[in-house]
């Protein structure tokens, strides 16, 4: 028996491989299909036998077996000379029968895998209409490539046919495969989009930092309070514990200038500053220490009128409430005549701990605020960007469906018809209750043939007096 040379390089020249008619065989070893060829020299009994002999089992494929074929029908023997040719032809047309059929079975095997895939991928639930449109025109077109397939009679005049088929097979798969990437790589696009602008929105719910509150307005806001705060416990201090005596109006001034916005600046610069030098509680004490009858303005009168800012920026804060109990032991206490400064001090300094509190709370509320804003206003001019380059892709792309359609039904004046929509980059009709696809004219225009309309009736703007 000749050697077979195994071909399992899946880039062959088919053609040239087929036209070796029946010098090569197909095998399918181990699931997988392999090309083969024989050598040249021998009859063409031996190529027409060669391929059944190579498909019987191993046992019975030894040398002695395949050199069985190879007798000389016409030697030594008193054999018709015709009924040898005859032997000949019907040998080799049972080789080519068997080959073929092989050929006819691997090609249903592969348009059978394609169907597989692209079915599969129009259950995806990322897909829209057009997608499934586009998808499915493809699938029809396997399904009845398949069929044809299968539908195949099987004989020695098929090879043209068969070879065909072939070239049909691997043009669907082409445009097949062609189809499914633009798809998946809209699909890409699409999620890419959507991530971005996700990742734009998250930006504005991210807890803000020390240096972002840093650079907001809001730290304008207590950039100013702590300047204001500088000089009002400058004055309070000179005028009560940086001089020799009491500087009445400078304690005085001091307090008149602290208003709700820079209260707690004030209290909580004299506890980190100040406080240390003096040697009292708080502010609150070194008021009290202070002896001010002869300016009919006593230190309790000043002590009120902090406790007072403090109400109202707790009011605007919205902890007023919480804090009543405070407000109203502070009150009571400077109202008596004789006063207990320790409740005082203690209620004065849990109201300005709370208040402090809310103030932290509502600087990073609004600068969260401020980012969320700056982020909406970034999002806005890029939609805005991206709306202008849509709108103008779009504005092409119509252009060119018109320019097309222009070129194809030979009419230069013809325009596009009102019922034609561009959306989600896409050309659609709707057509008795069914909308149609196309990313252009001339796949718009498949899709209604397919669906047995005349795409000039409906994509083209109808004169005055013609059926749309």
């Amino acid at each position: 028996m000749f050697n077979a040379v195994p071909m399992f390089n899946n880039a062959i020249n088919l053609p040239a491989f087929w036209s070796l008619g029946n010098k090569h065989w197909v095998s399918n070893w181990g699931g997988s299909l392999q090309s083969n060829i024989f050598p040249s020299g021998y009859s063409q009994l031996n190529y027409a036998l060669g391929p059944v002999l190579k498909k019987r089992p191993l046992a019975r494929r030894d040398q002695k077996t395949c050199l069985t074929v190879s007798f000389n029908l016409g030697g030594n023997m008193m054999t018709d000379p015709a009924l040898t040719a005859q032997g000949n032809q019907t040998a080799y047309n049972w080789g080519l029968s068997l080959g073929l059929n092989t050929r006819v079975s691997s090609l249903l095997s592969t348009i059978t895998g394609i169907e597989a895939q692209i079915s599969n991928i129009l259950k995806s639930d990322k897909l829209d209409e057009s997608q499934k449109q586009r998808l499915q025109d493809v699938l029809d077109q396997i399904q009845k490539l398949k069929e044809e397939i299968q539908n195949v009679k099987v004989n020695v005049n098929s090879v043209e046919y068969i070879e065909e088929l072939q070239g049909k097979v691997l043009e669907l798969t082409k445009t097949a495969s062609k189809v499914a990437e633009e798809i998946i790589k809209e699909i890409k696009e699409a999620q890419e989009t959507e991530e971005t602008e996700e990742d734009e929105n998250d930006d504005s719910n991210d807890d803000v930092s020390s240096d972002e509150a840093a650079s907001s307005s809001t730290a304008a806001d207590n950039a100013k309070a702590e300047n204001e705060a500088v000089e009002i416990c400058k004055n309070i201090y000179d005028g009560s514990i940086g001089c020799v005596g009491t500087d009445y109006d400078k304690i005085r001034a001091g307090v008149n200038a602290i208003t709700k916005d820079n209260v707690t600046a004030v209290l909580n610069m004299w506890q980190d500053q100040y406080q240390p030098q003096s040697g009292d509680d708080n502010m609150i004490e070194t008021i009290f220490d202070e002896e001010m009858f002869w300016n009919n303005d006593t230190n309790t009168g000043l002590i009120t009128t902090i406790v007072k800012k403090l109400e109202e920026r707790a009011k605007e804060l919205g902890v007023r409430n919480e804090l009543a109990g405070q407000f109203a032991v502070a009150y009571d206490e400077l109202d008596d005549t004789f006063v207990n400064e320790g409740k005082v001090k203690e209620a004065v300094m849990t109201i300005l701990e709370k208040v402090t509190e809310a103030e932290n709370k509502a600087d990073k509320k609004a600068v969260k605020a401020e980012k969320s804003d700056r982020a909406k206003e970034k999002a806005d001019a890029k939609k805005a960007e991206n709306d202008k380059k849509a709108a103008e892709k779009a504005e092409q792309r119509k252009n060119q469906f018109r320019d097309d359609m222009r070129e194809i039904l030979g009419d230069d004046k013809a325009e596009v018809s009102d019922k034609v929509k561009y959306e989600n980059n896409k050309f659609v009709i709707r057509i008795e209750g069914k909308n149609y696809y196309g990313k252009d004219y001339l796949e718009l225009a498949k899709a209604l043939e397919k669906a047995g309309y005349e795409p000039a009736k409906y994509l083209k703007k109808q004169t005055a007096g013609a059926v749309a």
